[in-house]
């Protein structure tokens, strides 16, 4: 069997080696560590905090000067002065190179220290194991997240915003306000920076499609809340550590575990948000929808600060009035009215098309205009059901392409319905 040797003489076993680590401060001992040899150095200095608690097996305490009296909680929560510098050079490796424009820094090392430490204190084995467990994930992806910006793709986003209004025609006036802020991105060579929007209008008209559709443009991954039924105020910054459920919350998951500093938030029937007087799940957006307290953002489940200022923030109502005004302030709000005229033959075409694509049926032919004329009174969302149940019968059928027939009589509108197309 190969391996190094202890100061001890011990030889360690093969793929092990001893670690180990300069004295403590005001003592005279020091820890050897018995560690895989590939172990990572941001694992090592969380094992060197939570060394004096590990197993007689895996931790060897010499003292070399018995008279030096150990410190009673240093020595098992703080890591040497060296080690913690090397830990700090390579978490945020790259940080000062960085082009500011494509990578952001959503955390400090010395803030990753400081949780470690805490976490070595956790009196509960196994809530101190699921901790480092998630730290170690954490290390490893670094301080840095990426941007996602479409300007970095010209002709894609050119693309993308000729999808955007040709989709949704009645969401003009938001993909302008986010066009906006992507050109003044490109020209200033900053993040990538959208203001949260407020999107509201009747049900059915697509504003959760159209969020969906957006974040594709934008090359950013979507993370859809609904406010509906929320009854904590922890769905986005973490329960508190005191309960035996605590988690992380969905912005820390997004950024800090994901990789990307400006995923887009879907915040989904904002309006519908049950207030109680034991918990409120919007409070969390009075601090992450203003960019200076989103810098230093805390999660509840982890007690970790990280920065939170670049997501992009949709939410989505139908009543705005319920909406309570301290965070109405903090939007930039857009009506979206229901489809009409031109827009609303427009959106039946796209919508068709795409719902029959979307169920990828072999050799199923594109719907005609002509059917599109007779649902355009619906909203997008009827508009797609009654397609998908259009199709299920023409296959029934052993058909591949659709008939006026495919639809049911309260589907169809036989006089074109004037109100709504002219």
């Amino acid at each position: 069997m190969s391996g190094s040797r202890s100061s001890a003489g011990d030889e360690a076993p093969e793929g092990y080696s001893w670690h180990r680590v300069e004295p403590l401060p005001g003592t005279y001992r020091y820890i050897e560590l018995l560690l895989p040899s590939e172990v990572k150095e941001a694992r090592l200095v969380a094992e060197v905090l939570e060394s004096e608690r590990l197993a007689a097996s895996s931790v060897r305490v010499r003292t070399e000067e018995p008279k030096a009296a150990p410190s009673p909680t240093s020595a098992a929560q703080t890591p040497s002065p060296q080690n913690a510098e090397k830990f700090i050079k390579i978490f945020e490796k790259g940080v000062a190179r960085r082009n500011r424009a494509r990578r952001h820094q959503v955390l400090e090392a010395r803030e990753i220290l400081r949780v470690l430490d805490r976490i070595g204190t956790v009196r509960n084995k196994d809530d101190r194991k699921r901790e480092f467990e998630l730290m170690d994930r954490v290390t490893a992806l670094g301080a840095l997240r990426g941007i996602a910006n479409p300007a970095f793709r010209p002709a894609r986003w050119e693309r993308s915003v000729s999808h955007l209004r040709a989709s949704h025609p009645h969401f003009r006036a938001v993909t302008d306000f986010v066009c906006e802020h992507v050109v003044l991105s490109a020209s200033s060579k900053e993040p990538l920076y959208v203001p949260p929007i407020h999107i509201w209008g009747p049900p059915g008209i697509g504003k959760s499609h159209y969020a969906n559709d957006l974040a594709l443009a934008l090359e950013a991954p979507l993370r859809r809340q609904s406010m509906e039924n929320a009854q904590t105020t922890s769905l986005l910054l973490g329960t508190e550590r005191h309960w035996s459920n605590a988690a992380p919350g969905a912005v820390f998951e997004q950024i800090v575990l994901g990789q990307y500093a400006n995923p887009v938030f879907l915040i989904d029937e904002i309006d519908k948000a049950p207030i109680h007087a034991s918990y409120d799940p919007l409070a969390p957006l009075h601090s992450l929808l203003e960019p200076l307290t989103a810098s230093t953002v805390r999660d509840a489940g982890l007690d970790i600060t990280f920065d939170a200022r670049l997501v992009i923030y949709i939410a989505a109502s139908n009543n705005p009035h319920k909406v309570p005004e301290s965070l109405r302030s903090r939007f930039t709000e857009f009506e979206i009215l229901r489809p009409r005229g031109e827009h609303a033959l427009q959106i039946a075409q796209v919508v068709m098309r795409n719902t029959v694509e979307r169920l990828s049926v072999p050799n199923f032919a594109v719907p005609e205009p002509r059917l599109a004329f007779k649902l355009a009174h619906l909203d997008p969302r009827a508009i797609r059901k009654a397609v998908q149940s259009a199709v299920a019968r023409a296959v029934l059928n052993e058909r591949r392409h659709l008939r006026i027939s495919d639809f049911s009589a309260e589907e169809l509108d036989e006089e074109g319905s004037p109100p709504v197309l002219h």
